[in-house]
């Protein structure tokens, strides 16, 4: 069941997945809440978790994540496939942890979808995976058959 709701307009998907961002490092429940699409069948997977299904249940998951405040996060690495309805972003994030008395910094693979509505673009997926070895390596075919 999909339910509209007065929002903040993002003209570009660039713009919805930076203001997510943002929000994870602030810690704003609600501000990154007002980025994902109302709707039964949008879904998130943190890092090593299941597959959570359902608006309700992906804002009870963030606010857990939350819950002791923002998280210090940055994407790099974005490559996108867009078509003018639809994205998919892939990133890696960078996230700094305490680790004892230190930080480690912690690659997460990640990709981010959208759909885009006349209200501009909502989040309607995000699906975060731990990098083997803790380090994210990009491997690029120029040319030839992928498989």
């Amino acid at each position: 069941m999909q339910r509209f709701a007065k929002s903040i307009l993002f003209a570009s998907v660039e713009e919805c997945e930076q203001a997510f961002y943002e929000a994870l490092e602030r810690g704003d429940l609600d501000a990154l809440m007002e980025l994902w699409l109302q709707d039964d069948d949008v879904c998130c997977v943190h890092p090593g978790g299941v597959r959570i299904v359902g608006y309700s249940a992906v804002r009870a998951s963030w606010s857990s994540l939350l819950g002791s405040g923002g998280i210090a996060i940055r994407a790099t690495g974005r490559r996108i496939f867009e078509s003018s309805t639809m994205a998919v972003t892939n990133v890696i994030e960078e996230l700094v942890v305490p680790q004892g008395g230190t930080t480690q910094v912690v690659h997460v693979l990640a990709s981010n979808s959208f759909v885009k509505l006349p209200t501009g673009w909502k989040m309607v997926m995000h699906f975060a995976a731990p990098v083997p070895e803790g380090h994210a390596v990009e491997v690029e075919a120029h040319s030839g058959t992928v498989h």
